[in-house]
């Protein structure tokens, strides 16, 4: 996992809207995928996020270990009520439900919705969108534990290469919510996260080379 985190200060330097709209939120990591984005040919955020993490994401209840903690996730939920009113319950200590409510009109404007992509599940793993531009995006879920966002940045490297890192943010509703995050950490942090990313390194990768054979 070492070649994927990166200080949380290598994400804050930059100006991104959730720094503002999300004040009031813990960022728990940045991770920065190993690959060398190129728009000469044709490479972006939308086209990383449509084809890597879109097709991974909904297919995340597999047989795989992380397929097996997601399902076991699930099974947890439902008995401790967890995923109840999942994406119907206020932001912690707030009267917003949605980080959306949050935007004001000119940021509003900036949101592209052509450039959404779709991370809805049939269970209980079930990001919405709040806005999504061409260099960066949120996607949230809110359930009885916290309320996280997944933050996706496009921004330049040096004069060839652009770089993507994902942010995780989250904000607990209670003491045990915070045991809950401390409690899964292990588990996220060398069994799924690894599986995940690898996953979208593989997926993009296959969809590069499926593309430039056409």
């Amino acid at each position: 996992m070492a070649r994927y985190k990166v200080p949380n200060e290598r994400h804050l330097k930059d100006k991104w809207i959730i720094q503002n709209l999300a004040s009031d939120f813990e960022l728990l990591d940045v991770w920065e995928y190993p690959i060398c984005f190129k728009v000469s040919e044709n490479d972006s955020l939308y086209k990383f996020r449509k084809y890597a993490v879109e097709p991974t994401l909904k297919t995340v209840f597999n047989l795989s270990l992380t397929g097996i903690l997601f399902s076991f996730r699930a099974i947890i939920g439902k008995i401790f009520g967890l995923d109840k009113n999942v994406n119907n319950i206020p932001i912690p200590n707030c009267n917003e439900k949605s980080l959306a409510e949050r935007m004001n009109e000119k940021e509003k404007l900036l949101h592209s919705p052509e450039l959404d992509i779709d991370l809805r599940t049939d269970n209980y793993f079930d990001f919405q969108t709040v806005y999504s531009m061409e260099n960066e995006t949120i996607n949230e879920i809110s359930n009885a534990t916290e309320h996280t966002l997944m933050h996706y940045s496009w921004k330049q490297q040096n004069e060839n290469c652009y770089v993507i890192q994902m942010a995780s943010y989250v904000k607990h509703r209670n003491k045990y919510g915070k045991y809950y995050i401390w409690l899964i950490k292990p588990f996220k942090y060398w069994i799924v996260y690894p599986y995940l990313f690898g996953e979208y390194v593989r997926r993009w990768n296959d969809y590069k080379t499926t593309n430039a054979q056409k």
